[in-house]
């Protein structure tokens, strides 16, 4: 079985790593269809396999959504609060195209010290607020939040996007 799988995920032509138990890169994941287009979507835990990587979103999006990573990224892993956005990390398939993306960089693997503040909102928002496929337009004074310090305590919503 190869290692790697050209397959249409989500709309675009990418990289899929199928499940390999004999894989020596410590990252299984196991690619599943689930929509009637033939859209596929990483589904796999990194609490089962703690080798398992991710990337999360921190503070820095809050107020800025900037929305250019939901663009780039292959498996549909974030989801939209009212003034930010989350990554599943159960979805996300650790192929990084999203972090550069990012103006602001909001976005960081979960393997950085300062991510595992952010990793458990990242999936609990993840898991109620909507999924984003495409890029909308950001707030009008998104530049003015982008140096903000402290943005959670004073300024999260936990309310869901999308409208």
């Amino acid at each position: 079985m190869p290692k790697h799988d050209l397959r249409l995920v989500s709309g675009y032509f990418g990289w899929a790593r199928p499940f390999d138990p004999g894989s020596q890169l410590g990252c299984p994941q196991t690619i599943r269809k689930v929509d009637a287009t033939g859209g596929w979507k990483a589904c796999r835990s990194s609490e089962e396999d703690p080798t398992i990587m991710t990337y999360v979103v921190t503070e820095a999006c809050i107020r800025c959504k900037y929305m250019d990573c939901v663009e780039v990224c292959p498996v549909d892993c974030f989801y939209e609060g009212e003034n930010m956005l989350v990554i599943h990390p159960d979805e996300c398939i650790d192929c990084g195209v999203c972090e550069p993306e990012c103006p602001v960089e909001a976005i960081i693997p979960d393997s950085e010290p300062p991510a595992e503040r952010w990793l458990e909102l990242n999936r609990e928002y993840a898991a109620t607020w909507p999924n984003i496929t495409r890029k909308k337009p950001y707030p009008a004074d998104a530049d003015e939040w982008k140096d903000v310090p402290d943005k959670h305590d004073k300024f999260f919503s936990p309310n869901p996007g999308g409208t």
